[in-house]
């Protein structure tokens, strides 16, 4: 697996800083890295 496969797609990426704005937090930085960390982090945001 390649690092760009990895990263989160830009919808994720998108969607993520949409439910950041709206409830006022950060997206944390290793997110940017990790499509599974991203993933969980917007599950767990919605």
């Amino acid at each position: 697996m390649s690092d760009m496969d990895r990263l989160p797609t830009s919808k994720q990426v998108a969607f993520a800083e949409k439910l950041a704005r709206t409830k006022r937090r950060a997206v944390p930085d290793e997110c940017f890295r990790d499509k599974g960390l991203m993933s969980k982090w917007i599950d767990g945001n919605r």
